[in-house]
């Protein structure tokens, strides 16, 4: 039996539940929605912001990226995603400020969020505690506080929905109510497809890590949305499958890295391409993507194909997002790794602990 379809081995592999918290995606953005429109936004609503910074790392920062690409062809404003300690010169006081970290605790976020106080910058902070939620509370800040006691990677429907939402609510952008409800009904569907009891032939996400067991994986999107889901799977098959690999996006990828795939095949060999393919391909887009997988077809193990369904931008973001990251707990599984634990990171903050 494969072992992705023995619930007894899965148990045993995945002590603290990351596959049931990915399978419970679903409920997550039920949740979260609640959260949103039950936040108090007070003072931002209906307010003129010059720009919009979200600020965040790892799980919590990919929040702004998945923002960023889902308001893009709205938003009259700039928007920054800041991963770091230092806010950018352009933000200003009349900028609106989102400081997003699961736990509350993240140094890099808490640094650019003192530096946007500085600045009298107004503020939204989403945190499910820690120093963040004390500052919010000290400074009287609007905050969207979200249930604990995940890894922020599981957690992403908590902190990337409520930010989104809220920005909706507060005018910056239009999110009209019949995308919400197509994105969830199809993550709900998706759930009952993807979730441990269907077995791998029938199971998209199963079906995924199979391919990639054994292999780099090479994630590549188009430019928007699927650029940052590319990403974002990069960094789940890191920290669930604990696993190397890549991403890149159309069209940039075609000045630089299509050139790359000439020597090295001994090693390349090692490697699977997983394409996100659009159905709102432009014919020069998808040109582009099909002679390119084409090129480097005989320099890789595998070229994975995966269409992306929904009609509206939300609903693909995340059945592909939904998709991705359950389908990297079940690479983990094949590996007989425990997706949760992040040893080399918490490695690292015990050492910069001591710099304090």
């Amino acid at each position: 039996m494969n072992i992705l379809d023995d619930l007894s081995k899965i148990n045993g592999i995945d002590p603290k539940g990351m596959l049931e918290v990915e399978e419970k995606f679903y409920g997550q953005l039920m949740d979260a929605k609640k959260i949103a429109e039950n936040t108090g936004l007070g003072g931002l609503v209906s307010r003129k912001f010059s720009g919009v910074a979200i600020l965040g790392m790892g799980g919590s920062g990919f929040s702004g990226d998945i923002i960023k690409e889902l308001v893009r062809d709205e938003i009259k404003v700039p928007v920054e995603v800041v991963k770091g300690y230092n806010l950018p010169a352009c933000v200003t006081e009349d900028w609106l400020v989102v400081p997003v970290s699961y736990s509350g605790n993240t140094e890099e976020t808490i640094s650019a969020a003192s530096e946007a106080i500085l600045r009298n910058c107004s503020m939204m902070i989403l945190c499910s505690g820690g120093k963040l939620e004390a500052l919010a509370r000290e400074k009287g800040l609007v905050m969207i506080k979200i249930p604990s006691g995940l890894q922020p990677r599981g957690a992403i429907g908590y902190i990337f929905f409520p930010v989104y939402l809220a920005l909706g609510i507060m005018g910056l952008v239009r999110i009209p109510a019949d995308e919400i409800e197509e994105a969830l009904a199809l993550v709900k569907e998706k759930a009952a497809l993807y979730n441990r009891n269907t077995e791998s032939s029938r199971n998209p996400a199963k079906k995924i890590a199979l391919a990639a067991q054994g292999l780099i994986p090479i994630v590549y999107g188009t430019e928007g949305i699927l650029s940052a889901v590319a990403y974002r799977l990069k960094c789940e098959f890191n920290e669930n499958s604990k696993t190397p690999g890549w991403c890149n996006t159309f069209p940039e990828l075609n000045h630089n890295e299509t050139v790359g795939w000439e020597n090295l095949k001994n090693i390349t060999r090692n490697f699977i391409i997983i394409a996100f393919r659009d159905p709102g391909e432009t014919i020069r887009m998808k040109t582009r993507m099909d002679v390119t997988l084409k090129q480097v077809k005989e320099n890789v193990s595998a070229i994975l194909e995966i269409p992306v369904e929904g009609k509206s931008r939300l609903a693909r973001t995340l059945f592909a997002l939904y998709l991705g990251d359950i389908a990297s707990v079940y690479l983990a599984l094949l590996y007989g790794t425990d997706p949760t634990p992040v040893y080399k990171i918490e490695s690292l903050k015990a050492e910069l602990a001591k710099i304090d």
